[in-house]
């Protein structure tokens, strides 16, 4: 007799185990300030822009893609031993301080091509992976 039980389960998940990607769960976000005036991007929560002091600044929403910039080291407790912090430099322009996820500090070369995993939390930095 065929069981039809096993298809209506969902597959089981252990701890530590990659969890199955949902098709509705919503992609990360990463939002961003253009000017219209002198058109500089910043990731900044500003008021007015950086280079030209216009305060029209425009919201927009970031591609998520880019390139390590530079490794830096953490230098207070509230960061784990282990986590690997860089600038990234994003293709539309601007420059956001990120952490590096699934890699040992000090693997990963200057001039890698990153991509948003997590926009983390309000007090944590984004969380980009490397592109594949």
């Amino acid at each position: 007799m065929p069981s039809t039980l096993s298809s209506t389960l969902a597959p089981l998940v252990f701890p530590g185990q990659a969890r199955p990607v949902q098709d509705d769960a919503p992609a990360p976000e990463l939002r961003y300030h253009r000017c219209p005036w002198c058109g500089s991007a910043t990731g900044r929560a500003a008021l007015l822009c950086p280079i030209c002091g216009s305060p029209e600044l425009i919201e927009r929403t970031s591609g998520g893609t880019g390139t390590v910039h530079r490794l830096m080291t953490p230098r207070h407790r509230g960061f784990g031993e282990i986590e690997t912090q860089c600038l990234v430099v994003l293709d539309e322009g601007f420059t956001i301080q990120a952490s590096l996820d699934d890699v040992l500090p000090g693997t990963v070369p200057e001039g890698t091509r990153v991509r948003l995993a997590d926009e983390g939390d309000a007090r944590h930095l984004p969380i980009f992976r490397a592109c594949a």
